[in-house]
């Protein structure tokens, strides 16, 4: 996926619909660690609201970020 650019939760949102659409991983791996951890807990809040029953799939810039978002026991990430 393309370097992702957040200005405001809409675009989260408009993401994680087309990744819903095309069951591609979200790609932060080109984000700065607390940037990537942001976006991906927000995305994660999103996304379980709108298909609870779903993983969302991610891609993060390091195993760092991957065990910080893990504290946060967010049942529905998938790291790729």
């Amino acid at each position: 996926m393309q370097n992702l650019k957040f200005k405001n939760i809409k675009d989260i949102k408009n993401i994680v619909d087309a990744t819903f659409k095309s069951d591609a991983p979200i790609d932060f791996s080109s984000m700065n660690m607390f940037e990537s951890l942001k976006y991906a807990v927000l995305s994660s809040e999103y996304y379980y609201m709108e298909h609870p029953n779903k993983k969302l799939k991610c891609k993060l810039p390091s195993d760092d970020v991957k065990n910080l978002i893990s504290s946060f026991k967010l049942q529905n990430l998938e790291f790729v």
